[in-house]
């Protein structure tokens, strides 16, 4: 939607200065993802609010009017709002969403201390602008979506996925659509944990790849490994920095573009590169056969003996594999001067060890080791590359669940139906406040409560409160679980000893004598998750026989063996 974002005097390129940081120093051609609102439609206020919440300069309202008739002369369909501070006190954000909403009736508003309610200026504002941008197209879809479905007959309630794995009413949709960013894979996030739970699998590796990318995640006595910060829109498309900042929950994965559906190619260094490019599913990969022209990754398995052509998709769609050799010859084996099997491993091993890589990098960054992990692999072409992954990474078993090309799906329905709010309310541990840090969590659970109890109000739910801590000095902060119940004195010597068993978890150890602050209390609350069927076990010696026999590539010795 084209979007205006209203800020406060001073701070209107803020948006655009970003981190005032280069994803890639050494790029003299870089380029970094433009803002999703250009500076023409970045509209400043008079006002000041004060990190403590006080109001330093107050809210100069006669403005409004002629920034109203700005916004409309621009033909805006929706308008962020995002204050400085507003976090700490939303009063002029709510009082300018008033006067607007009255002289623009029908425009949609998004205020950032309701999106993202969160210390860091630049995270807030472009939550809030991204949030706004969606809004109206994603409301008028999913009213529309409703409405069909009632005029089906369905009377049962619409729920949507979010990214932090939960699904949540379609009033809160709309309204916080940036919420639902990631919610196909934490679908897959949702799969892997229930997998890991019927199997008794306390430490996992999530494993999910599709046409174009592949995903791990981290999964930890039967839970996906959140985070509170999300990157869209990369311009480097998997470098760090490179895209918009979001801060919203979501279920933590690292991803590669490469999947099923990944084009192969020669680069200018005479290297295999897999992707982004992908043939998508139309054309397809050429071993569809629908016209596709450049080799994949499905057409280099294909090769390899990994998908059988004439069972593809229970036999309706016969695979080409002389239409994928001539491909794979045609961009990889010729240039190279190598045979087709030696074209087709090259292929997978590029794409197994760069998810090998990141698997490893992201373990160390949670101080896992993988070694002592199960991998749950699913999506359309996970299973065909777990065995080689699993071997890259020491992992010694591989559990594939039923259905895995639709893993995301399934494990849509094992979720509750859960909602998290968070709130930005600084102090010290050494100036814990018990009764103040009480009031904030009070207001989230009551907010959160809310959502939740008209989405299921016979449901039973549950309350997980989390605090954002760092050591002074520090520029991130580490999410720690507060103790249950009400808070008290004591609670700050429990937040300092959990504080520094998960410091030293992470870092080798902890700095008993640092002072700690605490900046972002959160509150989930959610529905017991629906019951987990354990696997029954049968114990046999007999061995099935074979339904076929066909000859599939060993990455390790490159013969083709004959496999049952």
């Amino acid at each position: 939607a084209v979007t205006a974002l209203v800020t406060t005097e001073g701070f209107r390129d803020s948006l655009e200065i970003g981190y005032e940081a280069r994803f890639d120093q050494y790029d003299l051609n870089l380029e970094k993802c433009p803002p999703l609102v250009p500076r023409r439609r970045r509209i400043t206020v008079g006002e000041r609010i004060g990190p403590a919440g006080e109001v330093l300069r107050p809210l100069e309202e006669t403005a409004l009017p002629a920034l109203a008739r700005e916004i409309a002369a621009a033909g805006v369909e929706s308008i962020a709002i995002g204050f400085l501070h507003a976090y700490a006190n939303a009063a002029h954000e709510l009082r300018a969403a008033d006067l607007l909403g009255r002289l623009l009736p029908g425009l949609p508003i998004s205020l950032s201390s309701e999106v993202c309610p969160e210390i860091r200026e630049y995270e807030r504002l472009s939550t809030t602008v991204a949030n706004a941008y969606v809004q109206p197209r994603m409301a008028s879809y999913l009213a529309a979506l409703a409405a069909d479905l009632a005029a089906q007959g369905l009377a049962c309630p619409l729920f949507l996925v979010t990214s932090a794995g939960g699904i949540t009413t379609l009033d809160a949709a709309v309204r916080f659509p940036i919420r639902l960013v990631e919610s196909g894979p934490s679908g897959g996030a949702a799969l892997a944990a229930v997998t890991a739970e019927q199997n008794g699998e306390r430490r996992v590796l999530s494993y999910d790849m599709g046409g174009t990318t592949a995903k791990i995640c981290l999964i930890d006595d039967f839970r996906a490994t959140t985070a509170r910060e999300f990157e869209a829109a990369r311009t480097a498309r998997f470098a760090k920095g490179s895209g918009l900042p979001l801060r919203i929950p979501v279920v933590e994965m690292i991803e590669i573009g490469a999947g099923g559906g990944s084009i192969a190619s020669i680069d200018a260094l005479r290297r295999v590169t897999v992707g982004p490019a992908s043939a998508g599913p139309e054309p397809g990969p050429a071993c569809y056969g629908r016209g596709g022209g450049s080799p994949t990754v499905t057409d280099a398995d294909l090769l390899l003996g990994r998908l059988d052509p004439g069972r593809f998709a229970e036999g309706r769609l016969h695979l080409d594999a002389e239409a994928a050799g001539a491909t794979l010859a045609d961009a990889v084996a010729c240039p190279l001067g190598l045979d087709g099997q030696a074209a087709a491993q090259a292929v997978c091993e590029m794409v197994d060890e760069a998810m090998a890589n990141a698997a490893r990098v992201h373990a160390v960054e949670h101080a896992r080791d993988l070694r002592d992990a199960t991998m749950i692999a699913f999506g359309g072409a996970g299973p065909l590359h777990a065995g080689r992954l699993a071997e890259k990474l020491g992992i010694a078993r591989v559990i594939v669940p039923g259905g895995p090309g639709v893993g995301s799906a399934i494990g849509f329905l094992s979720m509750p139906i859960s909602y998290e709010v968070v709130h930005s309310r600084y102090m010290t541990l050494a100036g814990f406040s018990a009764p103040d840090a009480q009031a904030v969590l009070d207001r989230l659970v009551a907010t959160a409560e809310g959502v939740v109890a008209a989405a299921a109000p016979d449901l039973p739910r549950q309350v997980r409160r989390s605090i954002l801590m760092r050591y002074v000095g520090q520029g991130h902060e580490l999410e720690i679980e507060l103790p249950e119940g009400p808070l008290t004195a004591a609670t700050a010597d429990a937040l300092r000893s959990r504080h520094a068993a998960r410091y030293a978890e992470l870092y080798g150890r902890a700095m008993p004598e640092g002072e700690l602050e605490l900046l972002t209390w959160a509150v989930t609350v959610s529905t017991p998750r629906p019951p987990i069927v354990p696997v029954v076990r049968v114990e046999t010696t007999e061995t099935p026989a074979p339904t076929a026999q066909r000859a599939v590539v060993d990455p390790g010795s490159n013969i083709a063996v004959t496999t049952p």
